[in-house]
């Protein structure tokens, strides 16, 4: 399978191997790929694509595998990922853990490869400190007492002519733990992901590292995912193995960004991979805003309002309000769009929920990879529209700068 490399937003044509001839020799696309990949022209030599805000590994066909990468720096990205899921992270932590993918950039051309290759070397803390382990109760037979002494169940088996064996009751350590049952599965989801693509030696490496859980159980469902992310929250792993949470974050990051068909161990389906980052920037800006809003102000997150008084039926939801509860008056609608520039539509979109809500100010957040925020102004009647570029190059700053922008927005309406 060949397998192709694209940036957020980037033409085929502009790899320098389709430069002469921007089109792939697809003429039947897989249907879980459509929504994840812009066709942007069709000809007799096939169909010419760009990636969107989709980033992850798509299956164009049985021929040619898609990644897309962020536009932005592998630790850029985790961050902005970590972010929106409410976790607070450090940007220099992260590159510590990026640059062990880094090391091996040639080898790992994208930043999934590069997470793969950093998960491959975290998971060494296994063999080098040893594995999660949990006492477990066990209840067997044989000839040997061992623990405790079950005597109706020993009877019941003498009563039956059988005195060579007896029951006992005792606890084990077991490798067969939550934690050890989300990584088992991860490295399955990347050897389906990855087998095609990646070298012998890679391949090897997670067979390898696979078979290391072969007495750990395969799940039996999704639910072991809830699970984990409770263990990393409260944190409630031994401080012996507190190694286990940076390999269990690597394992939730890839586990929940793949889609999935689940039934069995053996009806286990791997569609695509992809992380949408419309929603991550939606939600990462919602985590800011909650940050800098204080009382009497409030945000909410798509909150239902009907497009017309008499026919609740005609819904519209903007990403946030910001309310002023004493009033209880809707000071600003704001929408955040992770597009690499504003589109007619994104204005008529906003007027319109401005205009339904009657307030006077609205705003839109973009994302921008250049050193410093932009914000520009734009008057509709007597509202004004703000579009906002907030750089992801500096997020500290950025996140500053943005809190305090929203504070004079506010202030202007007080």
């Amino acid at each position: 399978m060949k397998r192709i490399d694209l940036k957020e937003w980037q033409d085929i044509g502009e790899l320098s191997e389709f430069r002469d001839n921007p089109f792939l020799p697809i003429y039947s696309l897989s249907p879980e790929a459509k929504p994840y990949i812009q066709i942007t022209d069709i000809s007799p030599k096939g169909i010419r694509i760009k990636a969107t805000n989709y980033v992850g590994i798509i299956p164009l066909n049985e021929n040619y595998l898609l990644t897309v990468s962020p536009k932005a720096p592998v630790e850029d990205f985790l961050y902005l990922i970590y972010r929106a899921q409410g976790k607070k992270v450090s940007i220099k932590e992260l590159k510590k853990v990026v640059k062990v993918g880094r090391d091996k950039i040639r080898e790992f051309p994208n930043v999934f490869h590069i997470l793969l290759h950093v998960l491959l070397t975290e998971l060494e803390k296994i063999r080098s400190f040893g594995p999660l382990k949990r006492a477990k109760y066990t209840v067997e037979r044989g000839a040997v007492v061992k623990g405790k002494l079950l005597v109706k169940e020993t009877l019941k088996h003498w009563v039956s002519g059988d005195r060579t064996k007896i029951t006992c009751s005792f606890f084990e350590l077991s490798k067969d733990v939550p934690e050890n049952r989300a990584i088992k599965f991860t490295l399955w989801i990347l050897l389906e992901l990855y087998s095609t693509t990646l070298s012998k030696e890679i391949r090897d490496n997670l067979f390898k590292k696979y078979n290391w859980f072969n007495d750990v159980s395969f799940p039996l469902g999704m639910d072991f995912v809830n699970d984990i992310e409770e263990i990393i929250l409260y944190q409630r792993l031994p401080s012996s193995r507190s190694y286990y949470y940076d390999i269990l974050e690597l394992c939730l990051f890839f586990i929940t960004h793949s889609t999935i068909e689940f039934k069995s161990a053996k009806e286990v389906k791997i569609k695509s991979f992809v992380v949408d980052m419309n929603k991550v920037f939606e939600q990462y800006i919602y985590n800011i805003l909650k940050e800098s809003i204080q009382q009497p102000f409030i945000v909410k997150k798509e909150p239902e309002i009907t497009l017309f008084n008499n026919a609740e039926e005609y819904i519209i939801k903007p990403d946030y309000t910001i309310t002023d509860k004493k009033k209880s008056q809707v000071i600003v609608v704001v929408d955040a769009k992770y597009k690499e520039r504003p589109t007619t539509d994104d204005f008529q979109q906003l007027i319109t929920y401005i205009e339904r809500i009657n307030t006077k100010m609205g705003l839109l957040i973009y994302p921008s990879w250049k050193e410093f925020n932009e914000v520009k102004q734009y008057n509709f009647k007597d509202r004004k529209i703000y579009v906002y570029r907030i750089s992801l190059s500096n997020f500290e700053r950025s996140e500053k700068d943005l809190q305090n922008f929203i504070q004079f927005c506010l202030a202007l309406n007080q």
